[in-house]
C-alpha cells in the first residue's frame, strides 16, 4: 500500500513544485531587468561617469550627450560593455 501511494503521490508533488519554481524565478528576474543603472561613457580621450540612468533591457542603445553609455570603467581611457535602454 505505502508503494502505490508513494507512485501516485511523488508525480503530483513534483509537478507541484515545478510550478512554484517556476513562479520564484520569474519574479527575480523581472526585479533585475527593470533595475536602472548609471554608466559611463567615453567623451575627449576619458571614460566619465554619466547621470543617464539605463535599464538593460533588449532594446536601442542607451545615449547620453550623443555618447554611447557602457556599464564598466577600466580605465580612465577604457569603458566597455555597451548599454541599451527600453522606456
Amino acid at each position: 500500500m505505502k508503494t502505490n501511494l508513494l507512485k501516485r503521490a511523488l508525480p503530483v508533488m513534483v509537478f507541484m513544485m515545478a510550478i512554484a519554481f517556476a513562479f520564484a524565478s520569474e519574479n527575480v528576474s523581472s526585479e533585475s531587468e527593470e533595475t536602472l543603472v548609471t554608466g559611463y561613457i567615453f567623451q575627449n580621450g576619458k571614460c566619465i561617469q554619466a547621470p543617464k540612468d539605463c535599464n538593460q533591457l533588449l532594446g536601442p542603445a542607451c545615449i547620453y550627450l550623443g555618447n554611447q553609455v557602457y556599464l564598466n570603467k577600466e580605465g580612465d581611457t577604457s569603458c566597455s560593455v555597451p548599454m541599451t535602454h527600453r522606456p
